[in-house]
């Protein structure tokens, strides 16, 4: 065949073309309709997605298909009047550290939720920048993220924690809501984003993270929560709830039961990496008030010997906090520290490490 023979393509034919321009031109359109009553939207009240961010979360968070949600790296934070709140590269609060350990410190790992975090601080106030500033031989790498419950805390350990070759591990966990956290197949707090869970398979743990696997348009619709007034103003006009995918109802194992187990799972993966486990059980203000046998029941279970389990409320009531000055303290009924909590806390963690033997005693 030659090349006067050879097949040509036909061109693409008038009616197609046309079709094409017309919805280029329709998607072009809708989205300016779109950004221009954003924008309006934005003018008349430029305060209004704030409603949305429980503890900030939309604000400092993205999706995460591991997780549920991380911090945004290298984001910078300052609502109102507020404290500034900024993450690392690395995407976690603080000094960012190299992953190789440096000669001469003590590297501990901190995993928590917004307590360790450093909710309502700066960033120099945190427990974590403050037991650096009270054992300068520390490295602290803040693991901790806002709305985590134990079982995130384990799988960031596992998957992060553990390449900063870390001598400690402390978990931070929260009387408050973490057993609620636990068995929660979604955020708590706004029911927005899903998160991995466990269950109890014959005595064993079983992650489950098939509701992290969202759609491109359960992701768009997240991004959308997030950032815009339209979108929510459009759910409202059509009574719609947002609850971000996944998340179907599971039968979950008994509350306690189910933390016993992770914590066994945590300190059993510490053990084996050669890291020092300390489990610090932050009380809220009932626990000043009356306490309860909930942190006992944590320290005295089984498979936990090698680990420090430690309840913080008579630590902190030793050193000045107690129901009568529990204000001074907490920015809030679950014992959101402020400055002067987090000083205290930061405090008795040294003390935790020191009594360890991570630290060496002064």
């Amino acid at each position: 065949m030659n090349e006067s023979q050879s097949p040509r393509r036909k061109p693409l034919c008038p009616p197609l073309l046309a079709n094409l321009a017309l919805t280029a031109a329709t998607v072009l359109t809708l989205l300016l309709l779109w950004l221009l009553a954003e924008l309006a939207l934005r003018g008349r009240n430029p305060r209004y997605l704030d409603r949305f961010s429980l503890d900030d979360i939309n604000y400092l968070h993205v999706y995460s298909d591991v997780y549920g949600w991380v911090p945004r790296p290298g984001f910078r934070l300052k609502l109102g009047q507020g404290p500034e709140t900024t993450i690392n590269r690395a995407g976690y609060r603080g000094r960012e550290y190299p992953r190789a350990r440096t000669p001469g410190k003590t590297r501990v790992v901190m995993l928590g939720d917004s307590i360790a975090f450093g909710y309502g601080v700066a960033d120099e106030e945190t427990s974590s920048r403050q037991l650096e500033q009270l054992e300068p031989s520390l490295e602290v790498v803040n693991l901790a993220v806002q709305g985590y419950g134990t079982d995130q805390e384990l799988l960031r350990f596992e998957r992060e924690g553990l390449l900063y070759h870390p001598d400690a591990a402390i978990l931070n966990f929260c009387l408050a809501n973490d057993f609620r956290d636990n068995g929660a197949t979604r955020a708590i707090y706004d029911g927005v984003y899903p998160k991995p869970y466990f269950l109890l398979g014959q005595g064993r743990l079983v992650l489950h993270n098939e509701n992290l696997r969202l759609s491109a348009v359960m992701r768009l619709a997240l991004f959308l929560h997030q950032h815009s007034i339209l979108f929510h103003e459009v759910r409202a006009l059509l009574a719609a709830p947002f609850t971000g995918g996944g998340g179907a109802s599971v039968e979950h194992p008994p509350a306690r039961e189910l933390t016993i187990a992770l914590l066994q799972r945590l300190a059993e993966v510490a053990r084996s990496h050669h890291v020092h486990l300390i489990v610090a059980i932050y009380p809220n203000y009932r626990e000043f008030l009356a306490p309860s046998r909930r942190p006992q029941r944590i320290v005295a279970a089984r498979g936990l010997e090698d680990a420090t389990i430690v309840d913080l409320r008579p630590l902190l009531e030793a050193r000045g906090i107690d129901r009568r000055s529990f204000w001074d303290y907490s920015l809030d009924v679950n014992f959101h520290p402020n400055a002067r909590g987090q000083r205290v806390v930061a405090e008795a963690l040294a003390a935790l490490l020191r009594e360890s033997g991570v630290l060496r005693s002064r």
